[in-house]
């Protein structure tokens, strides 16, 4: 108990000087530039996305995407989309089931139009204040730890779409 003592003495009478200001974050593009840059993020790290306009059925959209044969489509809602890393912020509040995150085989984020922000300093001031838990999540999961072969789907889907909807 004597070094633990020690440590924490240390640790409280060393000077560290606070952490240094974030440089401000620059003001929103427009919408139509936040969604191309989100768009062609997504799709760089393997991921898909499309806007399902008001007279689209959804479904057509989802199917159009995926192609035939696909099967385990999990339909998640997605709070709002950061554009600079083509990630989807889902809240663990919205799911019936928070393993559906990392079961599905195919997963479908819809994403309310419009509600994509320009950074994580912007995403995560929206990030609600009583949430339990929550994922940003962007493109299918990958890994590269057995051998270095790249393995896509090892712990979580193996596709990845992102549907904008109002």
């Amino acid at each position: 108990m004597i070094a633990r003592a020690e440590i924490l003495a240390a640790i409280r009478a060393a000077e560290v000087p606070p952490a240094p200001t974030p440089a401000p974050v620059p003001d929103a593009a427009d919408a139509a530039d936040l969604l191309q840059q989100f768009r062609s993020t997504l799709e760089s790290v393997g991921g898909a996305s499309a806007v399902c306009e008001p007279m689209q059925v959804f479904e057509e959209v989802v199917y159009t995407l995926l192609g035939p044969g696909r099967h385990a489509v999990v339909v998640l809602p997605g709070r709002f989309a950061v554009a600079e890393n083509g990630a989807v912020y889902v809240d663990a509040d919205d799911l019936t089931n928070r393993a559906d995150v990392v079961l599905a085989t195919e997963l479908v984020l819809v994403v309310p139009t419009g509600a994509i922000v320009a950074t994580m300093h912007e995403a995560v001031r929206r990030l609600p204040a009583g949430s339990r838990c929550g994922w940003f999540l962007s493109g299918p999961s990958k890994t590269a730890d057995i051998e270095q072969a790249l393995v896509i789907g090892a712990q979580g889907a193996k596709t990845l779409l992102v549907v904008f909807r109002d």
